[in-house]
């Protein structure tokens, strides 16, 4: 195997000569690589949605008690506008390619967000009395269901729409398994939502507001440190200072999906903890026991949401883990500057593959840097990092380059531009049969690796 070719690249189908055959657009894989495809797309999803769906069926369930529930048609209708609202903007974003960055959006929906769940959980600790505290009330619902749908609605639908964009045959099994899979991970979210709604609608009222602060209190976290990762990124915040406290905490963002599910714990258990109703004077032993039969009813939902929980732990887990197993970094090749230059022989990059290398500084920081042919004679050239995700690195999936963080699919074309989830642009020129980078800019680019 050439150095630098990824381990996956078996799994692109091998285009026959001429026109493709309906043998070859069905064409069999192993079954080991085709659940991985099917969990790639699955797990994604299934965090985005869980993430988006739970807190807001909690949102749901207090409003369903909450004045007869006379709020709940304004939460309806924020749904729907935040639902096609996120499918329009991941519309304009294909369709324009620069209209919409998502960077941007995602952080102003974040934003806005934040607005919004503070401004609730300030109005649900008490009646709503007064009309202008009730207009108040309901904005602050249409904000936040609307903002957290348009965040999380583009980090769902990216994920489908990047497998139709990027197929090189779209009716083929591989791409089927893949669009399945995504499918399989929204309705997983969506029994989720269920199971929440129904448990929380069975709390008393003070134990659904401290389950919802619970939730709440985890989503602002990571609303928060995502926008001061944008902040940090271009250069409003100062990296320097922060880059100890929130690099952690960067490099660490898709554990978050495990605090969502630890959260979501305190809906089944605050359930379990409540008190069996009590008997009432006036009630006769035929009407108190199908009090407590129903009691015992709604505990059940309790009890479906725990397994459901450990289920879907076990899949963002395991299943993960099984579904990247082999997606690991290219060990780096080492080089040296001579002459304050590093060269490389354009005979060892011009596979279209992608190429680690690896520089160490004075300092012994080993600064890594990637190297593919785009086409042609041009090279997309950048360092194994990005201002958002940091030093992560990128792999080679399927013939596509993806950040192994957040799992963003990079169009080869752009790698070598600034911005997004791209590469950190390095300059390099092309002499005699090598491509150079001087050394000067290797050993700026070790602020990136600390």
């Amino acid at each position: 195997m050439p150095d630098g070719e990824n381990v996956f690249s078996e799994l692109k189908f091998s285009r026959p000569a001429g026109k493709p055959s309906v043998g070859y657009l069905f064409e069999r894989k192993p079954r080991m690589q085709m659940l991985q495809l099917f969990l790639r797309q699955l797990i994604p999803v299934m965090e985005h949605g869980i993430a988006l769906l739970i807190p807001l069926s909690v949102l749901a369930a207090m409003l369903d008690n909450r004045e007869k529930g006379r709020f709940v048609r304004y939460f309806k209708k924020a749904a729907y506008w935040g639902f096609w609202g996120s499918i329009f903007i991941m519309a304009v974003k294909q369709g324009t390619r620069t209209a919409v960055s998502r960077e941007v959006f995602e952080g102003i929906t974040a934003f806005t967000a934040i607005c919004g769940e503070v401004l609730l959980l300030q109005f649900l600790r008490s009646e709503t009395v007064s009309e202008l505290r009730k207009e108040l009330f309901r904005n602050s619902i249409m904000l936040t269901v609307v903002s957290l749908f348009l965040y999380y609605g583009m980090e769902i639908l990216i994920v489908p729409v990047t497998t139709v964009t990027t197929a090189e045959v779209i009716v083929s099994i591989e791409t089927a398994i893949k669009i399945l899979g995504a499918v399989v991970g929204l309705l997983f979210a969506w029994m989720g939502s269920i199971f929440v709604y129904r448990s929380a609608r069975s709390l008393r009222s003070k134990r659904l507001y401290v389950v919802f602060a619970i939730q709440t209190a985890a989503l602002l976290f990571q609303q928060i440190v995502y926008i001061v990762q944008i902040l940090m990124a271009r250069n409003i915040l100062p990296l320097q200072k922060l880059i100890n406290i929130m690099g952690p905490l960067i490099d660490h963002q898709s554990q978050f999906v495990f605090i969502v599910f630890a959260v979501a714990f305190a809906v089944p258990f605050a359930l379990f903890l409540q008190k069996r109703p009590a008997r009432k004077d006036n009630e006769n032993p035929a009407q108190y026991r199908k009090v407590i039969a129903s009691d015992i009813h709604k505990k059940r939902w309790g009890k479906a949401m725990v397994v459901y929980l450990v289920a879907m732990i076990l899949i963002s887990s395991v299943g993960n883990m099984y579904a990247h197993k082999k997606e690991e970094l290219v060990p780096a090749v080492n080089v040296t500057a001579v002459n304050n230059v590093v060269s490389i022989p354009l005979s060892k990059v011009n596979d279209g593959h992608l190429h680690r290398f690896a520089y160490h500084t004075q300092k012994g920081t080993a600064v890594r840097f990637i190297v593919v042919l785009k086409g042609g004679s041009a090279y997309g050239v950048g360092f194994d990092a990005c201002e958002i995700c940091g030093a992560t690195g990128y792999i080679e999936r399927e013939g596509q380059i993806v950040c192994k963080l957040c799992d963003v699919v990079m169009n080869k074309s752009t790698i070598g531009m600034k911005g997004g989830c791209n590469p950190i642009p390095l300059k390099y020129s092309v002499n005699d049969g090598n491509l150079q980078i001087e050394q000067n800019l290797l050993d700026e680019g070790e602020k990136y690796f600390r």
